[in-house]
């Protein structure tokens, strides 16, 4: 396998003022994005009904239960 001569990368005047406008924006979005409103989020406890959608789960009534297992 042959080896490849180092690469110099050089940093130009340029890029450190396009990085520096970068950071900046970057930066005052940040500010902008304050936290004013919290996230809504459910209170209490979630309903039978709201965990079995979530999981999959039907439940089978007993009778239901019992012609099965006949």
């Amino acid at each position: 396998m042959l080896r490849r001569p180092p690469i110099s990368i050089e940093l130009k005047l340029d890029d450190i003022n396009e990085y520096e406008e970068m950071r900046q924006q970057q930066s005052k979005e940040k500010q902008q994005k304050s936290f004013t409103d919290p996230p809504s989020w459910p209170s209490g406890p979630k309903s039978k009904q709201e965990i079995y959608s979530r999981v999959g789960y039907v439940p089978m009534d007993q009778q239901q239960l019992r012609t099965n297992f006949l």
